[in-house]
């Protein structure tokens, strides 16, 4: 039976592993914690905030409609969504920032030229690009309350972080999970959160993670379940504690026909598995038969044809371990003409001795090695992992899918996930052989074929598609590597697809001895420039927030949109009395505690990122009308700040063509603060000579409204709608705060809009 210790103040007991789950499955719905601790806060009575933002329409720049329920259909609340998203803005340096796509632009010869003196030292982070929040790092929660609520919005189900190079970033997921966890209990949809470990031994990682969050119940609310149990990126046939395997200096040692080769080793502690290392010498299609036996010769283990890649290490785990004593581990061929295991040749006639220098491991004694039954003065490469009750618990608690590293391998085994290929992307399977994962992706490092670094022309950028990289004047921002890899996924339709990625933005410069395949004069592997970069969070200029919406499209594609529900009208009085809205249907609900409150330190030195500009928190609208008039609502948190005099007082915009070329940002009348600030005014846009603007020739009128506490009601003429519009159908949406003259990303950076950033939403009469 496995057994999870919990330690209190005074206190020490341990609790059946299943029991503990349970409890904090059930503490997730009731309890939190605060400032990054692990104190306990009830939960009971918060508020949900029914927000379909997969109902809200929007139109990017490149004229793209997001799709809506009559697209794509009802919502498959069997799909799910994971993004790949980064802890390590502003921890590996922060000299800059670099923006290596400015230095191009500016600088086109320094491409070439790794003494050029507009890069940062070696090894020191770049950015590719400038997110739309600025240079930022990671405590940023302004900006971490941002992406809550923009993936949120999008669908998406699980952000994972990257973990990978073997730090696991506290002081950038704890005021994340605090964040989240915040914007949760508000009443919002936002991303739960995993961990990506290394591919290649998450074991450090992975220990790390079950002290510091999962055993420590630290804000359990946030943490994705798969399967029934927390989910973690990681393979666990590593995470037991195994001697290392140290290939250095070792001889491959060839199984030759029906020969069979053998490990006797003693050891003094349990241990329930063994790793082993074989080389195939490039040759594909190896298989090994592995047996145990134990001091007496009987089989323990007998594991047939098993396949084994060149070099890589594998893995045999028990399902029980087997105590101290005398074991020894046999190996043969089952498949393929070259197939050995690598050995340690010895020295000197003590073979213990020199067997325990050559491969130590704590608490095994190696005892002889034979080839066909004769002795040989070699000790053949083992791991052999203890048994503990940690690790049982670890293995116990959480479901585990390693991610494969390699873009063009596919799975290797079962309940493996991808997290970048090239296209076509391989299909993921689980242990059941259900069809469960699959990966896209904005752009790959990959170069003729192989891993690589995106600094090379050659490699998989945003614009690569049908097998090719497009020659720089023809490439563009309207996501063709992206869309060729979500045409794949979408064909396919697994469980879940795993999107690279969010917000790396920073990649380390090396040169061209760097050990990556198409390493150039200046490298940078991971990231490079506005073409040669994975990103969706939008950037500022260049394709801005293209991706992000590329990104939502696919996803509803993917997971379907939820019925919109049918509207009710009737007559309301603007009197400051609100009861006559309580028939009128629907509601329109916006993210709540989501105004853009910003005072951190951004990347460098001197950087620093302040803007007050959140004021009033929307959380719900409504629209009505009559013969003559249309009728809007609106709620705010708390009650209503400010004055018509105050600057980016309430606006309501208004896109009564449903044409986003029309008017200023697609709105074609906007409700904003009179001229001498003493109400507000209906006035009209226009789009003139490319310049957004108010249409002079058409007169204001005054707007009759009401305010009482945190509520507005208002009602502007009908008439304002296209002639042939019988039953009025529209987009719409609130904003305080914000320059609603300016371009899109106001909407994101300042304020608070209803619906968020570039959305509206889309009224349609009964």
């Amino acid at each position: 039976m496995i057994f999870t210790t919990i330690i209190v103040p005074k206190y020490r007991f341990r609790l059946n592993t299943a029991v503990f789950q349970a409890i904090v499955v059930c503490a997730v719905a009731f309890f939190g914690v605060n400032s990054y601790g692990v104190e306990a806060k009830s939960n009971v009575g918060a508020s949900w905030n029914p927000a379909q933002s997969d109902q809200w329409v929007a139109t990017d720049d490149l004229g793209r409609a997001l799709p809506t329920y009559e697209d794509v259909g009802a919502t498959k609340p069997d799909k799910f969504i994971a993004c790949f998203y980064f802890l390590w803005l502003g921890r590996h340096g922060e000299a800059g920032p670099y923006n290596i796509s400015e230095i191009i632009k500016e600088h086109p010869e320094a491409r070439d030229d790794p003494n050029a003196p507009y890069w940062g030292k070696m090894y020191e982070p770049h950015h590719w690009g400038e997110s739309i929040f600025g240079y930022y790092v990671g405590q940023d929660e302004a900006v971490l309350r941002k992406h809550a609520q923009m993936l949120g919005d999008a669908g998406v189900d699980v952000i994972c972080f990257d973990v990978t190079n073997q730090l696991t970033y506290p002081e950038s997921y704890r005021p994340l999970f605090k964040v989240f966890s915040e914007m949760q209990k508000a009443g919002n949809k936002v991303p739960k959160v995993a961990f990506l470990c290394p591919f290649w031994d998450p074991n450090k990682v992975v220990r790390e993670l079950w002290h510091e969050v999962y055993s420590q119940n630290f804000y359990p609310d946030v943490w994705f379940m798969w399967k029934g149990k927390p989910l973690i990126l990681a393979d666990p046939d590593f995470v037991r504690a195994t001697g290392a395997l140290n290939c250095n200096g070792c001889t491959p040692v060839k199984l030759e026909g029906k020969a069979v080769l053998t490990q006797k080793f003693s050891i003094n502690e349990p241990f329930e598995k063994i790793s082993l290392n074989s080389p195939t010498w490039t040759e594909n299609n190896c298989a090994v038969n592995f047996r145990l036996l134990n001091e007496s010769g009987k089989t323990l283990e007998l594991h047939k044809n098993v396949g084994v890649k060149d070099n890589d290490v594998y893995s045999f785990n028990f399902k029980a371990p087997y105590p101290a004593g005398i074991y020894t581990v046999e190996l043969s061929k089952a498949k393929g003409e070259s197939v050995g295991w690598w050995a340690h040749s010895l020295s000197g006639d003590n073979y213990t001795d020199a067997a325990g220098k050559a491969n130590p491991i704590k608490g095994v004694t190696w005892l002889e090695a034979t080839n066909n039954g004769e002795p040989v003065n070699q000790v053949f490469l083992i791991g052999v992992g203890d048994y503990d009750e940690e690790t049982r618990d670890i293995l116990d608690f959480f479901t585990f899918r390693p991610s494969q590293p390699d873009y063009f391998s596919g799975p290797t085994k079962p309940n493996q996930w991808s997290w970048l290929e090239a296209y076509p992307q391989h299909e993921y399977y689980n242990d059941k052989g259900e069809l469960e994962e699959m990966g896209v992706g904005v752009a790959q490092n990959a170069v003729d074929g192989k891993l690589g670094v995106l600094s090379n022309p050659r490699s998989y950028g945003r614009s690569y598609h049908n097998g090719a990289e497009p020659a720089p004047e023809d490439c563009d921002f309207t996501g063709k590597n992206f869309q060729e890899q979500w045409e794949r996924a979408l064909k396919v339709d697994p469980e879940i697809v795993f999107i690279t990625g969010w917000n790396e933005w920073i990649a380390g410069r090396f040169d061209i001895n760097a050990p990556f395949h198409g390493a150039t004069p200046v490298s940078f592997v991971d990231q490079f420039n506005e073409e040669f970069s994975r990103d969706c969070e939008p950037m500022k200029g260049g394709h801005g927030d293209a991706y992000y919406y590329q990104m939502i499209s696919n996803i509803r594609r993917f997971k379907g949109v939820s019925r919109p529900n049918p509207a009710k009208t009737r007559p309301i009085d603007v009197d400051g009395v609100f009861s006559d809205w309580s028939k009128v249907a629907p509601n329109f609900y916006d993210t709540i505690s989501d105004p853009v409150h910003r005072d951190c330190r951004g990347w460098g030195k001197d950087q620093k990122y302040v803007n007050n500009t959140g004021r009033n928190d929307f959380i719900e609208a409504r629209v009505s009308f009559d013969n003559n008039h249309l009728f809007f609502y609106a709620k705010t948190q708390n009650s209503i700040q400010g004055d018509p005099s105050s600057e980016n007082w309430l606006s309501l915009l208004l896109d009564v063509d449903e044409n986003s070329k029309t008017g200023i940002n697609g709105n074609d009348y906007i409700v904003r603060s009179s001229k001498d600030g003493k109400g507000l005014e209906l006035v009209a846009t226009r789009n003139f000579e490319g310049k957004n603007e108010i249409d002079s020739s058409v007169k204001a009128l005054p707007v009759e409204y009401k305010i009482a506490g945190s509520e507005i009601e208002l009602k502007i003429p009908r008439s304002i709608l296209p002639a042939d519009s019988k039953k009025p159908t529209f987009r719409f949406k609130w904003a305080d705060g914000i320059n609603v003259l300016g371009d899109w990303s106001e909407f994101t950076t300042n304020g608070d809009a209803a619906p968020n950033d570039r959305y509206y939403y889309r009224y349609v009469a009964p």
